[in-house]
């Protein structure tokens, strides 16, 4: 559940989707995120020890480092042949690192107005990780890349899957100022409401897709805790 504004909701509705393992997440009218609102739960996570163990070694957090980075240049390389098969066939045939991705998604972008669309993607995934998570057991905060950070473990997998919010954001954006779907204000660019029902749409029109991904990063975690373990 994403809450985007400044909206009047009874508590009773919030705490029904946490109740249900479904986190609230609470953007501003740019899109940044001001606070998540999850279940309340004295204790830890059904798997917390094992995660614990699992990023406890240094062996064990270059693997994951590892599999972090190939998960994330998987999907780059998909997002590329839906941007261009050409691009996309050059790359498997010469190979591809990181800068090359970000050196064409920078020409893609349009600078002014990525930022605020961005973020409203990103808050949209990242609440849908977070509740994939919990429902699996896992506690979310316990990340590699974002070791110590809140949500640390969601935002490891939301950098994998940042390829995915980049395409959806361009695609978002071609045309999204005829369409009257995101707004200059004194306080700089915003997206409108009509704008926020596309970013939605677009999101619940690759929801089953992009969960099945998540589950079965899920499901490699859960292997590495087996594997990994002394």
């Amino acid at each position: 559940m994403v809450i985007v504004g400044n909206l009047r909701i009874e508590a009773g509705a919030i705490t029904l989707f946490t109740e249900n393992s479904i986190p609230v997440t609470f953007l501003d009218n740019r899109g940044k995120e001001i606070a998540v609102a999850l279940g309340y739960n004295d204790g830890f996570s059904r798997y917390y020890e094992a995660q614990k163990l699992l990023i406890s070694r240094t062996e064990h957090i270059e693997r994951i480092k590892d599999w972090i980075k190939a998960k994330r240049r998987r999907l780059q390389l998909l997002v590329l042949k839906r941007l261009s098969k050409e691009l996309s066939n050059k790359f498997i045939n010469e190979g591809f690192r990181e800068k090359d991705y970000l050196l064409i998604f920078d020409r893609q972008r349009p600078r002014e107005t990525w930022e605020v669309v961005l973020n409203v993607i990103n808050g949209i995934f990242r609440e849908m990780v977070i509740s994939c998570l919990i429902r699996a057991g896992l506690d979310p905060h316990l990340g590699v890349l974002h070791r110590r950070h809140n949500f640390g473990l969601a935002l490891d997998i939301c950098y994998i899957l940042e390829p995915e919010m980049h395409l959806q954001g361009i695609r978002f954006l071609r045309g999204a100022q005829r369409k009257g779907y995101i707004e200059r204000t004194s306080d700089g660019w915003m997206v409108s409401k009509e704008g926020m029902k596309d970013i939605a749409l677009r999101f619940e029109n690759r929801r089953e897709m992009i969960v099945e991904f998540v589950e079965s990063l899920i499901d490699d975690i859960f292997e590495m805790i087996r594997e990994l373990r002394p």
